[in-house]
C-alpha cells in the first residue's frame, strides 16, 4: 500500500510538472501524447485501423505533438507497461479498444495495473448504464462489467450540441483517457477529451512540397533549410516512386505559419526552375470545365470532342462501349469521353461499359494502374481473356444492345491507314461502328493533353516505354536511353521522346 501510495505521489509530481508552468496558470509550449492501440483483430488483419489516422489528424489541429503510437494484443500485463510507460513520458496518453463487455476486453484493468489501482464498480457509471438498459440491467453481466473501472477514474461527461450535460461519460485515469474501439463512438469521446482536456497550443501547420527533382538532387538544399530553420520546422523528404507528375515530397511542420512562408520562400529561390510542381487536388473535381476551358486553345482536342459529341447525340448509353487497355492513349480517350458524358447527363456514365481485352501476360503496373482507375472513374469494366476479334465477339453477344465502340486508335498504329474517325469493321468481324475520335492526334499531342491536365497513367512511361504491349514483346524504348552504367541504364520518361516515329520502338 506504501509504495502504491507513493507511486502514485511520485506520478502527479511529474504530471504536474510536465503539464503546468510554476505558476500553474498554463499549459507548457509542447504538450505531447501516446497513442495506444489495442485489439488482436487489429494486428489479426481483421479489423483496419482507421482510429489512428483519425487521432493524429485531430491531435495535430489542436497542437499536441504525438511522441509514439503503439499497437498491441489483448494482454493485460503488456497493455497494463505500455500504459505505464507512456503515461510517465506523455502528457497525456489516448487508448483506444477492448473496453466492451466482454472477456477479451481488458482496458480498464490493464489501466489500473499500471497506477497500481484496483477495480471497483462504480456506481454512477451503473447508474447511467441501468438508465440505459432498463429496469433488469442489475442482471446483466454486460453492465456489470461495463461499469467496472479503475477506482481512481474520473467521469468526463463533455456537453452536447445544445451545451447541457453529455449522456455517457469518457472514463480518464490520471493522465489516460480511455476511448472505445468503435470509430463513430471514438470520434464522440474524442471531442469529450478535448472539452475535459484543455489544448490551448498552436495547431501545427503542415505543408507538403512536391518536386519533380530526385532526392538526391535536393539533398544539398534540404540539408541548408534543416540548419536554417532548426527549432522553427521539422522536415521530412519522401521519395516518390510511382507517381507521374513528382518524385519528392517535402514535407514542412511548424506551430507557425510565418516561418513555414520562410521556408517555402527559400526554397522557391534555392531550387532549379520548374522543380515545384502544383498537385491538381481531385482528378474529377470540375474536369469538364477543366477540359473544355483547355480545348479552347486546341484544335486537335477541338476535332475529337466534336466526334464523341456526335455519337454520344446519336446512341444511348447503353449502346455505347469503350475499349481500355491501359495505355496512353486509351488513358486520354477514357478521359476525353468521361467529360464529355458528364456534361450532358453525369447519370449516363453507370451506363456505359467498359471492355479490357486481356491476350496474354501484362506487365503487374497495367494491370495495377487499371485497377486503379476503374476506382478512379467509377468504371464498369469488362475483362476478356483472349485474342481480340474473339474476345469482341463473346462480349458483343452477352451485350448485344451496343452499337458503338470508342478505341484510342491513332495514325501509324498498325492497320489505321485507311481508317475514318467512324467506321464499320470489317466484314469478318462482329458488326459494329467503331469510333476513333483521337485518329489524327499526334503522338506530342497525347501526352500534352495528358500532362497538362495531370491525368494519371501507368507508370511504365514514365521509365522509358512508349508502347505497351505484352510484356515479352515490350521493352524500354533505346531512343529514351541517357545512361547506362555497368548494366544499369537510366532512360527519360516517354512524354520526352523527340522523334514520334521511334514510338514503336518498345515493341519487339
Amino acid at each position: 500500500m506504501l509504495f502504491r501510495n507513493f507511486r502514485r505521489i511520485l506520478f502527479y509530481r511529474n504530471f504536474l510538472q510536465r503539464t503546468f508552468s510554476s505558476s500553474f496558470s498554463s499549459l507548457p509550449s509542447e504538450v505531447t501524447a501516446g497513442i495506444l492501440i489495442i485489439g488482436d483483430e487489429i494486428l489479426n488483419g481483421q479489423t483496419k485501423d482507421t482510429n489512428s489516422p483519425y487521432l493524429i489528424n485531430n491531435l495535430n489541429a489542436s497542437g499536441v505533438k504525438i511522441s509514439k503510437i503503439s499497437v498491441l494484443r489483448d494482454d493485460v500485463h503488456a497493455v497494463a507497461k505500455e500504459v505505464a510507460e507512456l503515461s510517465e513520458k506523455c502528457t497525456v496518453v489516448l487508448t483506444s479498444g477492448g473496453i466492451g463487455p466482454t472477456h477479451d476486453d481488458m482496458t480498464y484493468e490493464a489501466v489500473a495495473k499500471a497506477f497500481g489501482d484496483t477495480l471497483d464498480i462504480n456506481r454512477e457509471l451503473f447508474s447511467v448504464l441501468k438508465e440505459y438498459f432498463g429496469a433488469k440491467a442489475d442482471e446483466n453481466p454486460a453492465v456489470v462489467k461495463l461499469s467496472t473501472i479503475p477506482k481512481s477514474s474520473t467521469l468526463n461527461y463533455g456537453s452536447d450540441k445544445n451545451g447541457k450535460k453529455g449522456r455517457y461519460p469518457l472514463v480518464s485515469v490520471n493522465n489516460v483517457y480511455i476511448l472505445p474501439g468503435v470509430p463513430m463512438l471514438l470520434e464522440r469521446a474524442f471531442k469529450i477529451f478535448k472539452s475535459s482536456f484543455v489544448l490551448q497550443n498552436k495547431p501545427l501547420q503542415v505543408r507538403n512540397l512536391f518536386l519533380a527533382i530526385d532526392e538526391i538532387s535536393v539533398t544539398p538544399i534540404l540539408n541548408e533549410a534543416v540548419k536554417l530553420f532548426e527549432g522553427h520546422i521539422k522536415f521530412g523528404s519522401y521519395p516518390a516512386f510511382s507517381q507521374n507528375y513528382y518524385k519528392v515530397k517535402l514535407t514542412l511542420e511548424s506551430v507557425d505559419e510565418e516561418w513555414i512562408n520562410k521556408a517555402l520562400d527559400y526554397f522557391e529561390e534555392k531550387l532549379p526552375a520548374g522543380s515545384i510542381v502544383t498537385l491538381k487536388k481531385n482528378l474529377l473535381e470540375s474536369a469538364p470545365e477543366k477540359l473544355f476551358a483547355y480545348a479552347k486553345n486546341s484544335y486537335f482536342l477541338q476535332s475529337a470532342i466534336l466526334v464523341t459529341e456526335e455519337i454520344l447525340s446519336q446512341y444511348l448509353p447503353s449502346e455505347i462501349c469503350i475499349c481500355f487497355n491501359g495505355g496512353k492513349d486509351c488513358t486520354a480517350l477514357l478521359h476525353l469521353l468521361y467529360c464529355c458524358i458528364q456534361r450532358r447527363n453525369p447519370d449516363d456514365w453507370k451506363n456505359i461499359k467498359i471492355l479490357y481485352v486481356k491476350s496474354g501476360e501484362t506487365f503487374k503496373e497495367v494491370d495495377s494502374f487499371i485497377e486503379t482507375t476503374v476506382k478512379n472513374y467509377n468504371l464498369d469494366l469488362v475483362t476478356m481473356n483472349g485474342n481480340l476479334k474473339g474476345s469482341f465477339k463473346a462480349f458483343l453477344e452477352n451485350y448485344p444492345k451496343v452499337k458503338a465502340v470508342f478505341m484510342g486508335s491513332r495514325r501509324g498504329d498498325p492497320g489505321t491507314e485507311n481508317l475514318e474517325h467512324f467506321c464499320q469493321t470489317d466484314d469478318d468481324w462482329p458488326s459494329v461502328l467503331r469510333v476513333l475520335p483521337i485518329l489524327n492526334w499526334s503522338y506530342s499531342e497525347v501526352w500534352q493533353f495528358i500532362r497538362n491536365l495531370q491525368l494519371p497513367y501507368c507508370i511504365l512511361y514514365d521509365r522509358g516505354y512508349t508502347s505497351l504491349g505484352l510484356e515479352s514483346q515490350t521493352v524500354q524504348n533505346p531512343a529514351l536511353l541517357i545512361a547506362d552504367i555497368r548494366g544499369f541504364r537510366i532512360y527519360n520518361p516517354a512524354y520526352m521522346l523527340k522523334d514520334p516515329k521511334d514510338e514503336r520502338n518498345s515493341r519487339i
